[in-house]
């Protein structure tokens, strides 16, 4: 309790040094806290799409890379594996891109191309590719589902997901009827859904199949995906191994649990957005140690006679270590509260710029937690070596 006291009264003693100490450590703390976070928005956004949609497993090509590059699958595999045991249904998943022109009046980005991702599915389907809206689907209630999927029937007509980022345009500004172009081609803006972006697409059409070959050039007679429904009771991992058994080596079959490991391993490990995050990280703690270590030497030197009087007074070591270890909690926890305050607040004003689901979870406090504790820890560990200099015949 002794070491406690003496470490409180030497950081009461020196406010003004504290407090920019305390700031530092904020400051990585915040650093850390937004690199996790913006980590996490790419876990998320990995699997978004995927997680709006009704599968067991997944039939991709062997090209399959990610969502945004899929591949192409022959519709007879789809055929043959709606044949096999313990088989529901299959039904036709198609991803391609294309060069959207913004029809507003907007001065910055209307008149523009830009570059969004497009889905192409039978209308028919809409109900049994997507989850209800009540479970997390892509349209707001019932009757919105059921208006989509008649305007879905229309030839030259898509719907735009309006979580799209604004450079597509501002749905204000873009009623259901407006005409624009899309790869070079007049197409109809029918109306909206809402599924969200991601760091793999930025924008989102939904079309229906003889709409999506016209407009990308895709063969009617290849999709991307089969999204397989499984008989009741049926264990994906078994059904999938007699898929994999059934069907030809040019396709690939998941289960769900799979895919969705695949694709955020794909964007954390294997992108450079995933590894940029990870390296922002270990940069914000490195940075903030450095500072935390500079901030402890010089506190020490400071207050070196005042050590020099306790190891004169017979105080080993070992108590003076404590001393120095308490006052790098102190600085971490007062830095940890005070940063975790400013990323809660940034993680809002990040939501409503970016549109990325960013969010606090316990998992992300307590490791940054861990880790402000580790950085403050290791740095007093580096400093506290200036205490073994203190020389008490130095006071005579």
């Amino acid at each position: 309790m002794t070491s406690l006291r003496l470490a409180l009264a030497n950081l009461l003693h020196e406010r003004g040094r504290t407090a920019i100490s305390v700031v530092g450590a904020a400051f990585a703390v915040v650093l850390v806290f937004m690199q996790l976070g913006f980590l996490g928005s790419v876990e998320n956004t990995a699997t978004l799409l995927y997680g709006k949609m009704r599968f067991d497993l997944l039939i991709t090509s062997t090209e399959y890379i990610d969502l945004s590059r899929p591949g192409s699958v022959d519709r007879t595999r789809l055929a043959q594996a709606e044949s096999a045991a313990g088989v529901k249904e299959v039904l036709p998943f198609s991803m391609g891109g294309g060069q959207w022109r913004n029809p507003t009046d907007d001065p910055q980005r209307g008149r523009k191309l830009w570059q969004l991702s497009m889905v192409g599915i039978d209308p028919g389907t809409l109900d049994r590719v997507f989850l209800p809206p009540n479970a997390g689907g892509i349209f707001r209630d019932d009757g919105d589902q059921r208006d989509a999927q008649v305007l879905l029937g229309q030839i030259d007509s898509v719907l735009l997901d309006r979580r799209s980022k604004p450079y597509f345009g501002d749905p204000g500004a873009m009623p259901p009827g407006t005409e624009t172009e899309l790869n070079g081609q007049r197409v109809r803006l029918a109306g909206y859904f809402q599924a969200g972006t991601g760091f793999s697409y930025s924008g989102l059409l939904l079309a229906n199949e003889e709409t999506f070959a016209k407009y990308t050039g895709r063969s009617k007679k290849q999709v991307s995906f089969g999204l397989v429904t499984l008989q009741p009771g049926e264990d994906p991992d078994e059904a999938a191994r007699r898929l994999r058994a059934v069907l030809p080596s040019d396709v690939q079959v998941y289960t769900r649990a799979e895919m969705e490991a695949g694709e955020r391993s794909y964007w954390v490990n294997k992108t450079a957005v995933g590894k940029f995050f990870y390296f922002g990280v270990l940069l914000a703690i490195t940075v903030g140690a450095i500072f935390i270590y500079q901030m402890m030497v010089a506190d020490i030197k400071k207050h070196m006679p005042e050590y020099a009087t306790l190891k004169a007074m017979g105080y080993r070591f070992g108590f003076l270590f404590r001393v120095v270890l308490n006052q790098a909690l102190f600085l971490a926890l007062g830095g940890y509260s005070l940063g975790a305050i400013a990323a809660l607040g940034l993680y809002e004003v990040t939501i409503l710029a970016a549109a990325l689901p960013i969010g606090m979870t316990w998992e992300r406090v307590g490791l940054v937690l861990l880790l402000t504790v580790g950085m403050c820890v290791s740095s007093a560990l580096l400093a506290v070596r200036k205490v073994r200099t203190a020389d008490p015949a130095e006071l005579f």
